[in-house]
């Protein structure tokens, strides 16, 4: 009896996931430690930044593509990794900047190609058999150790830039949050909207001008000092913004902001058009920015913001 074709093809791509699967998060080795690629510079002297990159939303290949001209502009070695599991106190200690460019979750037994936010896999998503699938079920992948590694790590004297989405991470860590200053709330889809400098004497924004962006808009709380504002967001159509649920449902984004200050309070309200959209600050000896724009390329490259990413680098490297 000839075997069903369905059948037939399950078992073709039995044989070729897992192959296919470790091809695909495979880093091509460049450095000493772990899977960490060298990419731009090579000098033995100038201070080396670490890159923590690429998550269910954001590919690995347009963030590198966007921090390898950022860099190479300023003539500094960066490297990058893709695997979260290996941040420690040991993978960050001969780097001088550590910038975080993945959000908070992982999906441990895999996801559809469907909206997180609908919480389970779609009989849209093109599926055999999409009722004999388990629900997607996403975790936190930041663990306690981890969380007070980077903490350490800046309060030894060293440099953290959150990028975009990172500031969601705050959500699992509170040792992160304290470190950050702040917590992601949610954003709505791309869009275009006006960010202001706020604070024109930071080395920071010194000489940016405001500018239009077409992004993704974050909506940040920020925890410390008001004075640490940088960048406003705003939608000059004045489109307003609510968060919505995200898994894990006990801390879903845009509901409960975390395990830092405030953690059990929730974000239900419209937040409006106007958005936190940058910070920098001093943690013990080291030094912390967060900037939320970078969902594309084009997003990465726009002028004004090259000038803030150029200056925070050189901010936090203590080379202004």
């Amino acid at each position: 009896m000839k075997e069903p074709e369905s059948m037939q093809r399950r078992a073709v791509l039995q044989q070729i996931v897992p192959a296919s699967v470790g091809g695909a998060i495979a880093i091509q080795s460049g450095a000493s430690l772990g899977d960490v690629s060298s990419t731009v510079g090579n000098s033995n002297h100038a201070p080396r930044t670490l890159v923590l990159m690429c998550d269910r939303y954001h590919n690995q290949d347009y963030i590198r593509v966007a921090l390898n001209r950022l860099f190479s502009e300023l003539g500094l070695p960066v490297d990058y990794t893709t695997n979260y599991y290996e941040l420690s106190s040991k993978l960050l200690a001969p780097y001088k900047l550590f910038i975080a460019f993945r959000d908070e979750l992982i999906w441990p037994s895999g996801y559809s190609s469907g909206p997180a936010e609908e919480g389970s896999r779609q009989p849209q998503d093109g599926m055999e058999n999409p009722g004999k699938f388990p629900p997607e079920k996403a975790e936190y992948w930041m663990t306690d150790d981890q969380g007070k590694a980077v903490k350490d790590f800046v309060a030894d004297g060293n440099g953290l830039y959150s990028m975009h989405n990172n500031a969601f991470v705050s959500r699992s860590s509170a040792d992160y949050r304290a470190v950050l200053g702040g917590v992601a709330l949610g954003h709505p889809p791309v869009r275009p909207f006006k960010v202001r400098v706020t604070n024109k004497e930071h080395p920071i924004t010194r000489d940016v001008h405001d500018f239009i962006v077409q992004d993704e808009q974050y909506f940040a709380q920020y925890d410390l000092d008001p004075k640490n504002l940088l960048l406003q967001g705003e939608n000059l159509d004045g489109l307003t913004y609510k968060p919505g649920r995200r898994q894990p449902e006990e801390n879903a984004r845009g509901t409960n902001v975390g395990q830092g200050q405030g953690a059990n309070e929730t974000i239900e309200q419209e937040l409006g058009p106007m958005s936190i959209s940058g910070w920098a600050h001093e943690y013990g000896k080291g030094r912390v920015v967060f900037t939320s724009i970078g969902h594309t390329v084009e997003a990465m490259w726009q002028p004004e913001y090259m000038k803030i990413q150029k200056n925070a680098v050189r901010w936090l490297l203590r080379m202004n």
